[in-house]
């Protein structure tokens, strides 16, 4: 039991430490397209969201490799428990 909770708390932190990049790219292109629209007075929501889908697309582009690697190192680890808990079928 001991194993499965270190197991899933792994997963959970991968997931957090995945979706980080991302999200930090989101926060970042949101504020300075809000700080732009904000400058120029422009409220077009087309402002703010083509600079935040640009960014997200960028981040995974940029952290694709890394986010492989890392998925496919956590799935070798996970793998022989996988089995073991199956019954070694």
């Amino acid at each position: 039991m001991t194993s499965v909770v270190a197991v899933l708390r792994e997963g959970m932190l991968l997931v957090l430490l995945l979706a980080a990049p991302v999200l930090v790219a989101a926060l970042i292109a949101g504020i300075v397209s809000g700080l732009l629209g904000a400058f120029t007075q422009i409220q077009d929501p087309a402002v703010s969201l083509v600079p935040r889908v640009a960014a997200v697309g960028a981040a995974i582009v940029l952290f694709a490799p890394s986010i492989g690697h890392q998925l496919a190192a956590f799935a070798t680890h996970l793998w022989p428990l996988l089995t073991a808990a199956s019954g070694g079928a």
